[in-house]
């Protein structure tokens, strides 16, 4: 049956919560740029961003499709707004994609008439023309739906590698005055594979940019918008490769695209001086760095590649260079203890960081954590999608209390935007003026005003978030490290089954051999420990295992084994001793301890 398709709204529901970002919104670009995408088609378009205006549901009665593109903690409302829609408007088709569509398809189904996994670009327009034809959608790549009442996943496409092909994303699309920051994506992917993170698992390893001069043109571009201020570069790793960062920051100074702007970078920052230099020419305010944390245990748990030497380093380098930093830290990670997380704060503090946050450990529906911590059977004390914003506890964490843990964090957070740190940079920006330093005083009175901006979020939070401290303060929950007992080995690699039990003996924990026979007999202390191509075979026949999965070629050891023993035992020094005990030479040097 055929559709009429004249009118497209593009929806992106907020956070029902307070966030880090609450007063600072940073626009996510994937609704603008397939609004301009279907505008530049001949379709009239609609972008509706909740973050920047209250939302008209009387708008949706004049489109013919609606997108709605949520994250993870929008979930609740973007099904909420496709509820509503369903029940007004039920003539009217519903898209959903983004991240949290991307991973749980299943239940975004039972909101919405279609799912775009993945990047969406081709898939909306095939989708639409299809509608518009009648033709049969059922052949499109990314597509899932619904049919005789079961779901159904097309498989994705090969991910675009040339990304000039898309449009420039207008920004007009956007209520004028709404939205002074403006994103720009310059390419998509991350060479790394932080254990928290989805984005390797929706945008691949695989770095897949624009042109530097297609960028460029981009830039001069949004300089010429309205009510432009500040840009924000959405790379996830803005920094890598280097030439071609250093060939946009060149092109910038050439083309006299001096703005103030920040962007996403690693440590690794401190090690290339010329790419700072050029980037303070070309205008770069600050640079946001997730660093995680301070503790070399949570650090090798993340798969961060990094140590707190590194942290540290990369820290004084950027400050050298003149440019701000927003770092950012994560706490929950099994080896942490409310110490631990005390102790990162008063290194933020003591390195005099302009901005930072720390985020508590979120299990994000597609993170390698949590397929992890799935196959281990573990529990989730919240299932509500709101509070999976870094800012709520929502799973059982080993060595403290939830109420501990986000305690913890949010007076950490408080310390760090106290009022005496704000006064300093005010007082800071007030000494340099009257030096006529102008680029000094304008740089600390804007860290003032940041630190300001964060106090009365923290301020905010605390009051709307009484009750559910209250909740937690009467839980009393924390996850015991003693609550295996045994270990059942079913890993056939011979030379990954040596690591493995050595290490267990050295932490003097009871193995068996893995046999059919024990399936039907396995208890809830028995922890499997198994290969990873086994998991999907043993799952489909036995429920409730708790599943520790081991890849055959895994070259990560030291991790593998970090993310084993914590399991066990609190004491990361037992752990730590028990993986240096492992000395172990690969038969054809295909495992070993230590990062690949």
């Amino acid at each position: 049956m055929r559709k009429s398709i004249k009118h497209i709204l593009f929806l992106e529901p907020k956070s029902s919560h307070l966030h880090v970002y609450s007063d600072a919104y940073i626009p996510r670009i994937g609704c603008l740029v397939l609004a301009t995408i279907m505008r530049d088609l001949g379709y009239g378009v609609r972008v509706m961003l909740e973050e920047v205006e209250d939302i008209d549901t009387n708008e949706f009665g004049e489109a013919d499709l609606i997108c709605i593109s949520s994250l993870t903690s929008t979930a609740p409302g973007s099904y909420q707004y496709a509820d509503f829609i369903r029940n007004v408007y039920p003539e009217k088709t519903i898209v959903m994609g983004g991240t949290h569509p991307t991973f749980v398809p299943d239940e975004a189904l039972q909101h919405c008439d279609f799912v775009v996994r993945g990047e969406g670009e081709d898939a909306l327009v095939e989708l639409v023309r299809c509608l518009e034809s009648g033709a049969d959608y059922r052949g499109i790549a990314n597509l899932s739906w619904i049919e005789d009442g079961r779901p159904v996943h097309n498989p994705e496409r090969p991910k675009a590698e040339d990304l000039d092909v898309l449009p420039i994303p207008d920004f007009s699309l956007v209520p004028s005055g709404r939205m002074d920051i403006m994103s720009i994506q310059t390419q998509r992917g991350c060479p790394w594979d932080c254990s928290f993170c989805t984005v390797t698992k929706l945008n691949g390893h695989k770095l897949r940019g624009h042109s530097v001069e297609r960028v460029l043109d981009m830039l001069e571009a949004y300089t010429k918008m309205p009510n432009f201020s500040y840009l924000f570069f959405a790379d996830d790793i803005f920094n890598v490769p280097v030439d071609r960062t250093m060939a946009i920051m060149q092109g910038m100074i050439d083309r006299k695209l001096i703005i103030p702007w920040a962007a996403q970078m690693r440590h690794e920052i401190s090690k290339q001086p010329e790419l700072m230099k050029k980037m303070r020419e070309a205008g770069c305010d600050r640079v946001m760095v997730g660093f995680e944390s301070i503790d070399e245990t949570a650090l090798e748990l993340y798969g961060k590649k990094e140590t707190a030497h590194d942290v540290e380093v990369a820290i004084d380098a950027i400050h050298d260079h003149g440019i701000d930093l927003h770092a950012m830290f994560i706490a929950g990670a099994d080896s942490d203890h409310p110490e631990t997380i005390k102790t990162q704060f008063e290194f933020a503090k003591k390195k005099d960081l302009a901005t930072s946050q720390c985020m508590i450990l979120t299990y994000l529906p597609g993170s390698e954590d949590t397929i992890r911590y799935d196959l281990q059977g573990g529990e989730y004390l919240s299932n509500d999608w709101s509070h999976y914003d870094g800012h709520h506890a929502n799973h059982p964490v080993p060595n403290m209390t939830r109420y501990e843990l986000v305690n913890t964090v949010m007076e950490g957070m408080k310390g760090m935007y106290a009022p005496h740190r704000i006064a300093y940079k005010l007082a800071s920006a007030a000494f340099n003026a009257l030096r006529l330093n102008k680029r000094e005083a304008a740089r600390q009175l804007r860290n003032g005003l940041l630190r300001l901006n964060g106090y009365s979020i923290l301020q905010r939070w605390f009051k709307e978030h009484t009750e559910y401290l209250a909740d937690l303060r009467a839980e009393n929950v924390s996850l015991s490290p003693d609550r295996y007992k045994r270990v059942v080995l079913a890993v056939s690699n011979v030379d990954v089954s040596r690591v493995l039990r050595t290490f267990l003996a050295e932490m003097n924990i009871r193995v068996e051999e893995f046999s059919e026979e024990k399936l039907s007999v396995l208890k809830d202390s028995d922890l499997v420990v198994m290969a990873g191509e086994m998991v999907d075979d043993v799952r489909a026949r036995v429920q409730n295992l708790h599943i520790f999965p081991v890849h055959d070629k895994n070259t990560r050891m030291d991790r593998t084994l970090t993310q084993l023993g914590i399991l066990f035992t609190e004491n990361v020094d037992k752990v730590r001793e028990a993986i240096a005990a492992v000395h172990f030479q690969p038969a054809q040097g295909k495992v070993a301890t230590g990062d690949a």
